[in-house]
């Protein structure tokens, strides 16, 4: 539902008067522009609640929507807490300093710093650490919890896995680089998981040699992007159902295509150990 900007303006405007302590009738046209995102951004909060569908679109006025919208935020918020307070209970980070910072420096500063009453479109992190899924389309909070919850299901990944076999595949494909790892370390592990059960290597160590590549590459002779990507699936479904983790074959998904993108061009230009090895 489209709300008409009358509508929005008095509650700019009421919001406004709480920015300002009803000190001043006036706020700059930057803080103003804020307060309309602010609005904004709680009316399209609004739409995804169950308070919002039971009752007829036409009928929630823009003040209702906005509170709704605000009363989710502020809840998301809370939840988002709650998913950070347990995963940093036992965290690791197995030497990634990227994972590190973000999650343990990044995080409680977020908490600390988030104004769901008047910049709740504001998530203040650049998130330097990614996630497999990247959510490009959302902000404030949003893209918070969404990534927290990202985050727990990679943990659990990353947790199936001998936490020194994880320090030592990171610390072979840091080796020799000064800025560290900056990428994923599930999809790292994932891709090396990958190729031990191509190559027969036992998941727990998570090593592979050069003479892998050869198996690798039979493995995967003759195939077309459609049917690496297939196979690739495949590895990934039995590695879920033996972990008893099924969320992980919808989840770990892109990651399928991409690297049957990577692996076919290996295999064109003979560099398939850039795949596996990083």
């Amino acid at each position: 539902m489209e709300y008409q900007l009358e509508e929005l303006l008095p509650l700019t405007a009421r919001l406004a008067e709480k920015y300002t302590s009803k000190e001043s009738s006036s706020v700059t046209y930057e803080t103003a522009q804020m307060l309309m995102e602010a609005v904004l951004y709680c009316v399209r909060e609004c739409r995804d609640t169950s308070e919002y569908t039971l009752v007829s679109e036409h009928t929630v006025k823009a003040e209702d929507a906005y509170r709704i919208g605000y009363d989710r935020v502020v809840e998301k918020t809370r939840k988002a807490k709650e998913i950070y307070d347990k995963l940093i209970k036992d965290f690791c980070d197995y030497g990634c300093s990227n994972y590190r910072e973000t999650i343990l420096k990044g995080m409680p500063a977020f908490f600390i710093a988030y104004d769901a009453r008047f910049r709740p479109q504001d998530h203040l992190l650049t998130l330097d650490y990614p996630t497999v899924n990247i959510h490009r389309e959302m902000c404030g909070i949003d893209v918070i919890y969404q990534y927290l919850c990202d985050i727990v299901v990679e943990k659990d990944f990353l947790e199936c896995f001998p936490q020194q076999a994880v320090r030592q595949l990171l610390e072979r494909v840091q080796r020799g680089n000064s800025t560290g790892y900056m990428g994923n370390l599930s999809e790292l592990v994932l891709v090396t998981a990958f190729g031990c059960m191509i190559t027969d290597r036992q998941l727990s160590q998570l090593r592979l040699c050069s003479q892998d590549m050869e198996a690798a590459e039979q493995y995967f002779r003759g195939d077309d992007l459609q049917r690496t990507e297939g196979k690739l699936r495949m590895l990934l479904r039995v590695l879920a159902e033996k972990s008893g983790r099924q969320i992980w074959t919808s989840y770990f998904d892109s990651l399928c295509h991409e690297y049957a993108v990577r692996i076919q061009n290996g295999l064109a230009y003979g560099n398939l150990e850039t795949v596996f090895f990083g």
